[in-house]
């Protein structure tokens, strides 16, 4: 079965993380915002070649902008308003991601799938949730999933609910044991500690690092990495450190060269080009764009 690589936080921590959500059953406009620290974001594969697409999505217009890795063709996709965020993956489970957004005025999922044009729209999560990228049962789709920071816990629709971090952390999803589901998992900024549940808890990092988890040896298994403003440098325990990238560049995770291991790549909002590490270099996007 073919693997795809999730960078977990779905690019949402980036955004969804600057809220901190109301306790379960409390009054949804009791939002106030929060310092949060950023995430790492997902690559998505939109035509299901194994490679991740080089895309962006814009606020503006909510417009997404992909080059096919397959043959370099351009698709362009209306979806989505100012104020979403967005979740692509595949959710129909046909091995392409799908164009997708979350309204956190609503806490809906608007996705458009990928098999067949099919609109599904699917109300899960509240203000100030972090929506998250994952199958969390295996089943070959990505499930609706949200961590709540204000009570740390992760609400899986249909299928768990599960207390897994405090206030501060940064929410990962990825695949740590190569079972083929997500693992709960959270990075502490204040410790550098990652704590996956059931599975590991590792130091690695520090203050103002973003992680970004993947699988950078193709073992199967997400590996524990952060990528370090300061200097752009990624660390990625016991595999490598390696200079990619500098402040205010955004790192994306995935497969890009098809070998199959996560590449170093990095995003640049001042000029819209993408790097990848002995791999590209690709002007697509402009100032105000969200890598996905």
């Amino acid at each position: 079965m073919r693997r795809s690589i999730r960078l977990g936080t779905a690019l949402a921590g980036l955004l969804a993380g600057l809220l901190v959500a109301p306790a379960a059953g409390a009054d949804e406009g009791d939002v106030r915002i929060a310092a949060s620290p950023p995430s790492q974001k997902t690559a998505a594969d939109f035509d299901g070649d194994g490679f991740a697409d080089k895309a962006v999505w814009r606020p503006g217009n909510g417009v997404w902008y992909v080059i096919r890795s397959s043959d370099g063709g351009v698709v362009t996709q209306q979806w989505g308003v100012s104020g979403d965020v967005p979740v692509a993956a595949d959710y129909d489970g046909d091995h392409r991601a799908d164009f997708a957004v979350w309204r956190p005025a609503n806490g809906i999922w608007y996705i458009i799938q990928s098999s067949n044009g099919a609109v599904v729209t699917q109300q899960w999560g509240v203000a100030g949730d972090v929506p998250l990228t994952g199958d969390f049962n295996a089943d070959g789709r990505s499930d609706f999933a949200v961590w709540r920071p204000s009570n740390g816990t992760w609400y899986v629709l249909g299928i768990a609910t599960v207390q897994w971090g405090v206030a501060g952390d940064v929410p990962v999803a990825d695949d740590f044991d190569a079972d083929g589901r997500t693992d709960f998992t959270v990075w502490r900024p204040s410790d550098g500690v990652w704590y996956v549940r059931g599975i590991a808890t590792q130091q690695w990092g520090t203050v103002g690092d973003i992680p970004v988890a993947g699988d950078f040896n193709a073992d199967g298994r997400a590996d524990f990495a952060v990528w370090r403003p300061g200097n752009g440098v990624w660390y990625v325990l016991g595999i490598a450190t390696q200079q990619w990238g500098v402040a205010g560049d955004v790192p994306l995770g995935g497969d890009f060269g098809g070998d199959p291991r996560a590449d170093f790549v990095v995003w640049r909002p001042s000029n819209g080009t993408w790097y990848g590490l002995n791999l590209f270099t690709t002007q697509w996007g402009t100032a105000g764009d969200i890598p996905v």
